[in-house]
Parts: structure tokens; sequence; C-alpha cells
């Protein structure tokens, strides 16, 4: 049964989140919100916590954390944060990403991509790409490259590794997919019923985040909705969806496929969670952390 919490959470969300993704006037107005007040840097707590470094590469702002520790670290995680490519990184994000540098005791590198509309979507894969090419050419046995991200940097997960397969390059040995967007066509009818109980999520954002990142591309196309593309050869990925969430339909139907051509999938459900719970204020999101932690390390001598 869903937390006092996370009903509290959701009541939040509808009277918030729901309205700004109600239009795309109003979607609209938020981004203009967030590019005025927004400061997508680490919180100043968190450098009390841990190590954080920063450095320009590619025209933006990365940030390397890691554990306040003498012994090395155990992997190096690539972490690509959500917003539909239009909204930058918040301090619930880095409240995640933070909990899994200290869980996972590991190196975690979070580039402050550039944004759309501003920014296309294929010239914000320009800009990260080299990190994670890098990254993934770095890593060792005994200290592997994992790449993960919520929601539009579920699917910028998935399309970098695509494009490294494609290309013969090294790629992330694990991928993680929070509450992924996979699919903008919104050809889904169970996406659209799933619309009415997504307490946050609807139906002209999403259409209208398509619109503002790529409007010269199809909303089918694999480099935006990746449930199109090819998904043979993908590393092994744990997915983690909730029951709440809009998105939950596609990212079954990607996982399935992924299944049917070889890829091993984990599929971590979430009876009630909204969009990315796992960065919420939430007790279900420490149960989220500790999972992904788990899955990401009993493994992690494999990678």
């Amino acid at each position: 049964m869903p937390s006092i919490q996370s009903h509290l959470m959701s009541w939040v969300l509808w009277f918030t989140g729901k309205r700004i993704c109600s239009s795309a006037e109003n979607l609209r107005k938020a981004v203009d919100n967030d590019r005025r007040t927004r400061d997508p840097a680490p919180p100043k707590k968190l450098q009390s916590k841990l190590n954080i470094e920063e450095k320009q590469q590619s025209g933006q702002a990365v940030y390397t954390l890691s554990p306040k520790s003498d012994s090395p670290t155990k992997a190096t995680l690539l972490y690509l944060h959500g917003g539909g490519f239009i909204f930058d990184m918040t301090p619930e994000h880095w409240g995640l990403v933070a909990a899994l540098t200290e869980s996972l005791n590991a190196t975690v590198v979070v580039p402050i991509y550039p944004l759309a509309p501003e920014t296309k979507l294929l010239a914000i894969y320009e800009a990260v790409g080299p990190i994670y090419s890098e990254l993934a050419a770095a890593a060792t046995p005994t200290k592997p490259f994992w790449c993960g991200g919520d929601s539009a940097g579920g699917s910028m997960t998935v399309v970098l590794t695509r494009q490294g397969l494609d290309t013969d390059q090294p790629t992330a040995s694990k991928l993680l997919l929070i509450s992924p967007a996979l699919d903008y066509s919104l050809a889904n009818p169970d996406l659209h019923a799933a619309a009415k109980s997504d307490p946050w999520l609807d139906v002209p954002a999403v259409k209208e985040m398509a619109n503002l990142v790529c409007p010269d591309l199809a909303t089918d196309d694999p480099r935006l909705s990746p449930i199109y593309g090819e998904l043979g050869g993908l590393p092994p990925m744990l997915i983690l969806a909730g029951g709440a969430d809009l998105l939950t339909p596609d990212t079954r139907i990607f996982a399935d496929k992924a299944r049917e051509k070889g890829v091993d999938v984990e599929f971590f459900f979430a009876k009630g969670m909204m969009h990315i719970w796992p960065v919420m204020p939430i007790p279900e999101a420490k149960v989220a952390v500790a999972k992904m932690t788990e899955w990401l390390l009993q493994s992690s001598n494999k990678s």
C-alpha cells in the first residue's frame, strides 16, 4: 500500500504538475519560469557529504561526485536527468544522485546538458555523447561503467548506448531506466487511458515536449522514441515503473520488445507510484534506491 507521504505528494502534484502538463501554453510558461529561477548546480548541503568537482566539457557544466572516503570507488555511473529535454536538474534529482553515490560507493558523473527549445535533440546528443564515450572507454573489469537516468534521461541512456553499439564503440555494461520516456508518438491507447489516473503528466505536455525538442523529426524516430529502434544487443537493464505513471504502458511494451531480442531486463513495478517517484521525498524512494543498488552491485563483477 502506498505510504501517507506518497498520497500527499500525489495531491501536491495534482494541484501543481498536472496543471502545468494540461496544455502546451502552461508547459511553455513553466519552461520560461524554469529558465529564470532554476539553478541546476548541486545544493550546497551536498558539499559536506560528498566530493564534488565541476568542469566544462562540450559547452556544459559536468559534475563528478564521489564519497568522502579514502577507498577507491567501485564503478562509474553517468546519470542523465529527466525533464522532457526542456527542464533542468532539480534538487530532488541531486538527492537521488547523492543517495546512489553513497550506496554504490561510485563515481557519479552528471552533465548539465543544454535544453530545448534553445537546443534541439540532435545537438543535445552531440553535447552528451562525448562524455558517454569517454567514460565507456575508461571502464575496466574492476571498475565498470554504467549509465542511467530518469524520464527523458532514460531515453537518452538507451539512444547513446545504441549509438555506441552501432559504431562498434565501448558502451555501458548496465543500464538504469527510471520511469523512462520511450515513445513520444502517443500511439498507444493505453497511455491515454493511464493519463486519467496520473497525478502529474498529461498527454498535451508529452506532445509539446516532442514539438519543442525536435520539431523536424517524426515522433517515431528512434532518436526520440527508442521503442521504435533496434533493441538487440543492448546491455542488461533495470527498468523502474510506477502504477500511476502514464508512461508505464509504453515502458512495458519496451521491456517486452527488448526481452524478445534477448536483452536481460529486470522490471521493477511499484503499485500506485507516480512518475519518477525515486526522486521524491517519500519512503518508496528509499526502496527504489535499495533495489537499484542491489541490482547494480550484485553482478558488478560480471560487468
